[in-house]
């Protein structure tokens, strides 16, 4: 209902940055916690850096490789304790109100579905190829199978399952599913980072552009962030893009 003064995030995802980002701008003192020495996992490295480096300049608070162990709450607030993840002295930080953005999970529970046969894991429907079941019929798609969590993603799978109970042939291309996190700056990718690139052994090359020299971000008074290209050193295959900017 109003501004917290304080608000600690715990989680430097996805979810928790996009809602500090949007907290910071109304004003709240944001501190992000983070189990893993950095944001963003999964993203490209010197991506998640730069978008790091800009979240800061604008006021952002990072406690990264810390974990949670206890959060005690009054009428006035809540004192949150946290501890290096490898172990030492833990610390109190004060905040009006704690965010808690440590990941997402499917939505299956009460459905019937182990009742009706359909094999689980960790609560995702199990699905082959062509997105069936373990029972004859049923079909899954979305958040409730593996893959992201993404809606695009979700739509794709439901042309594919349509088409092929139509008897066509459905598919979707996994290598090509796009990304955003709605900060601001936003940040944007599609592809493999360059960790993943490097991961399988191809040969690649990388191309990048500073956002400040480009005329719009200049004009707007946003000239920070920068785009990046992974190709393939041999045949120019486009293997990666990823962007930070406004």
């Amino acid at each position: 209902t109003e501004v917290p003064q304080k608000l600690l995030v715990v989680g430097a995802g996805v979810i928790g940055l996009e809602l500090g980002s949007v907290w910071r701008r109304l004003g709240a003192e944001v501190t992000v916690v983070e189990y893993l020495d950095r944001i963003l996992p999964g993203m490209d490295d010197e991506v998640a850096k730069q978008a790091q480096r800009m979240f800061a300049k604008q006021g952002f608070k990072f406690e990264l490789g810390m974990k949670v162990t206890k959060v005690d709450t009054d009428d006035l607030g809540a004192e949150v304790t946290i501890e290096p993840a490898k172990g030492g002295d833990a610390k109190k930080i004060e905040a009006d109100i704690v965010l808690v953005a440590i990941g997402r999970r499917p939505y299956t529970e009460g459905l019937g579905l182990e009742a009706a046969g359909v094999q689980m894991e960790r609560g995702r429907v199990i699905i082959d190829d062509h997105f069936r079941s373990s029972v004859a019929g049923i079909y899954a798609i979305g958040d409730v199978v593996r893959g992201p969590m993404l809606a695009h993603k979700a739509e794709d799978e439901g042309v594919a399952v349509a088409e092929i109970i139509a008897g066509k042939a459905g598919h979707v291309n996994y290598d090509v599913i796009p990304g955003v996190v709605y900060t601001a700056p936003e940040i944007a990718w599609v592809g493999m980072t360059e960790e993943q690139v490097k991961a399988s052994g191809r040969p690649y090359k990388v191309g990048t552009f500073n956002i400040a020299a480009n005329g719009r971000a200049k004009g707007m008074n946003q000239a920070s962030g920068m785009a990046k290209l992974i190709a393939d050193k041999e045949h120019d295959d486009v293997l990666g893009v990823h962007i930070v900017g406004a």
